[in-house]
């Protein structure tokens, strides 16, 4: 586990940890038990509904009409809030998904509060096979001037000759795809930055990091698997942006 650099204004506006696993044997309506000990840190629960709708072989006409079919709806997901619906959780057949949009807090603290969450949940979880796991923090900069990103980024796209871009920019943006090397960890890391008004700009950096080794539900591993998620992550936040921008985020 590597020693990374703490930042007393982190830029980050969205910090997310998900799990996704083969349900063989788990029905969603087997969380429901925990719901009560849910709502001690998420108050807030609504229900996502699935529909379907098979209309046969029913042609459906131009304008109004009356139609007939036959509507399969079910619950997909369950989702928590809090008070303030600044953190969320959802539960699926499938997957557990914890954001966070509060004020960022630090690395030790997030995890902690994801594993607190997996950890409630645990009984249904054990001996699952988890598929894939991820974070994802999406950080956020304002600039009062961006004539020059390199002074701020090291990943750049920009036009060889001034000419080629005959009209002022407001916007524009990029997606990278990275597979990290001797592992099943791959990275899709998007950066967008977009002139709101005159001498404002708002550069959005997101990183998205994935595991698709299978492993089996347990604590310890899942703690060390979000170490090593991190780490990707941080070598791409702390090797993209240069000291200019570091010195913004102190």
């Amino acid at each position: 586990m590597k020693t990374w650099k703490n930042l007393n204004k982190p830029p980050v506006v969205v910090a997310l940890f998900q799990i996704k696993y083969a349900a063989t044997g788990i029905k969603l309506n087997d969380f429901l038990k925990y719901d009560t000990q849910i709502k001690h840190i998420f108050p807030i629960r609504r229900d996502s509904i699935q529909l379907g709708i098979d209309l046969g072989n029913s042609s459906i006409p131009l304008g109004i009409s009356k139609i007939s079919g036959t509507s399969d709806a079910k619950i997909g997901s369950y989702v928590y809030f809090s008070v303030d619906q600044k953190t969320k959780l959802e539960i699926s057949e499938n997957t557990i998904t914890y954001m966070d949009e509060r004020p960022y807090q630090g690395w030790d603290s997030f995890k902690e509060f994801s594993i607190k969450i997996l950890m409630i949940l645990s009984e249904v979880l054990n001996n699952i096979e988890i598929i894939r796991t991820s974070i994802r923090f999406i950080n956020r900069f304002t600039f009062d001037n961006f004539d020059y990103p390199q002074d701020y980024f090291k990943t750049l796209i920009s036009s060889s000759k001034e000419s080629e871009l005959p009209y002022p920019l407001r916007q524009y943006g990029f997606r990278l795809l990275m597979d990290i090397p001797h592992s099943d960890i791959y990275s899709i890391v998007n950066q967008n930055v977009e002139n709101v008004r005159n001498n404002l700009y708002i550069y959005t950096f997101d990183i998205d990091v994935l595991d698709r080794q299978h492993i089996f539900f347990d604590i310890e591993t899942l703690k060390a698997n979000m170490e090593y998620l991190r780490d990707v992550k941080n070598e791409i936040f702390f090797n993209n942006i240069t000291q200019k921008t570091l010195d913004l985020c102190n």
